[in-house]
This record gives structure tokens, sequence and C-alpha cells, in this order.
């Protein structure tokens, strides 16, 4: 017995014809399903009984829904990110600017009081001598904190002369010691060098020299604070501490020029000397701007 094992295209052919009708029905239906039950919802029946159906379509409207606001919180976060940060870069450039025109006028205050510090320090000299006056910034000075030699941005293109006096609204500062055409170089009161005549305003009489010279015990202690030192001409004269010291008129320095104050009275009766401590008017951490005034001919 044989068994006739042919297969029939025509009826495989059409089994995969009726397969793609069936899916392609159910889809329709589903969708037409969908479509039902949307209007349903919105028209207030619902002939099916949709209540799955409808439980997934609000957890993907809720998913779509969080989505979107999700996307709308970040876009405007990065709105309002962008807006602050130009708000930022906007103060930041106005601040700046502030910046500038603080550092501007600051200048310029700086620069006026400057002015008046060396318009006060003419007012130390009598008037035969400020006509030779110069005024001059400071652009150097020795290593350390005190001024004890520096250097003035004047030479004697502009005037300076040797021994010529150095000054600022304060009072004394020092004397010109090295002139070249453009620069000058100075020492101040501290410096060992230097010495000057002075009286006490209480009473002309009573005078002495400044010198850092002496033989004070501590004598380094004093110079450490920047005070000057120096002695009296005679021992027996009342000083006291508080009284005001000028320069004398004596030497090279015109008389009136104001140094500083006592500060200390130290007698020394071995040698009937009376030292003093001087505390002197002038910053001598601080010397930026002076006046030079030639000096008096002594000769």
């Amino acid at each position: 017995m044989v068994i006739d094992l042919k297969f029939d295209k025509n009826k495989k052919e059409k089994k995969k014809i009726n397969f793609k009708v069936v899916a392609t029905g159910v889809v329709a239906i589903t969708l037409i399903g969908i479509v039902g039950i949307s209007i349903g919802r919105f028209s207030g029946k619902n002939p099916l009984n949709t209540g799955v159906v409808l439980d997934a379509t609000a957890t993907l409207e809720r998913g779509f829904n969080n989505g979107f606001t999700f996307l709308q919180g970040n876009f405007k976060d990065l709105l309002n990110f962008k807006n602050n940060a130009n708000k930022i870069e906007n103060l930041q450039s106005k601040n700046e600017k502030l910046q500038a025109e603080i550092e501007n006028l600051n200048k310029k205050i700086d620069e006026v009081e400057s002015l008046d510090s060396l318009k006060k320090s003419l007012n130390f000299i009598d008037e035969k001598y400020q006509a030779n006056s110069i005024s001059a910034s400071v652009v150097g000075k020795n290593d350390g904190n005190w001024y004890e030699s520096f250097v003035v941005g004047a030479g004697s293109n502009s005037g300076v002369k040797k021994e010529s006096i150095v000054m600022n609204g304060s009072g004394l500062v020092g004397v010109v010691y090295e002139v070249s055409k453009n620069y000058s170089k100075a020492i101040s009161l501290l410096d060992t060098k230097s010495s000057v005549s002075f009286k006490l305003l209480k009473d002309s009489n009573f005078k002495g020299v400044i010198t850092q010279n002496t033989n004070i015990e501590n004598k380094d202690t004093y110079k450490n604070k920047g005070y000057l030192q120096g002695y009296m001409f005679d021992s027996s004269y009342k000083v006291l501490p508080g009284d005001v010291v000028l320069t004398s008129g004596l030497g090279l320095y015109p008389e009136g020029i104001p140094i500083g104050e006592i500060d200390k009275v130290i007698e020394d009766k071995n040698k009937s000397l009376k030292y003093v401590i001087v505390k002197p008017y002038a910053d001598f951490k601080n010397v930026d701007d002076v006046t030079v005034v030639e000096p008096r001919n002594i000769g």
C-alpha cells in the first residue's frame, strides 16, 4: 500500500493568507475598541466592561503627563539657570566697573591728600625758601622696615642740590647727600650719619641735637621703634615728655620745622648729660611724597 504524501501548495498559500487576514482583523478590532472606549469616556457612556483597558490607558496618560511635567519643569529650570547666569555675568561686569571707579577715586583722593600735605610742608619754612622748593616722589629705599635712606625721583635737572632739606606734611624727614640728573639720594633722621639741631617749642632757649650716635642704654630698643635720640646742650634745661621739638635754625635746616615730641628723658649724672628720646612726627615706615628745599647758604 502506497501513501501519497504530496502537499497541496495552494492550501499552504491559503493558510498563509488567512493568517494575515486574521492578524489584520485583530489589530483593526483592537483599534476600534480603543476608539470606542475613548468616545465612551468622553460621552459619559461605557457600553463595554473596559475597566482594565481604562486603567491601562490612564497609566499611560499619567506616564505621558508625568514625563511632560518633568520635561517642562527641567526646561523651566534650564531657562532660569540661563537667566540667572546672565544676571550674574551682568552683576560681575558692573562690579568690575565699580571697582575701577573706586580705584580711580582713591587715587584722586591720595593725590589730593598728597598735594595738601606738600602744601602744609611749605608752612614750616620761611617764604624766602619756598621759591626754591620742589615736590617729588620717593622711588626707592633701603632694605628693612624703616626709611633710613631713600631715593627721590628728582635731581639736578629739577633744581635739587646736595644738602637740600627733605620734609613732608608731618615735618622734617632728612637731607639729600648725593645728586644725579634725575634722581637724588637722601638719608632720614634715623640714619646714624644724620644730625639736626633742635629747640623746644615751649622755650626756644632750650636747645639740643638729634643724633642716633648716643650712648643711651638700650638704644637699639628705641631705634627699633623708629624713635629718634639726642641730648640737650645743657643738662639743667627742664625737659618733659610731651614737649614739642622743632628745628632751631642752626646749621642747614631753617628754623621752625616740626621734628616730633619728647617721649622720654634720661639723665646721665656721671657725664652731666640729659638725653632725650623723641617720637618723630614723620612716619618713617611710609614716606611717599616729599618737598625738597634748597639748602641755606651759610658758607
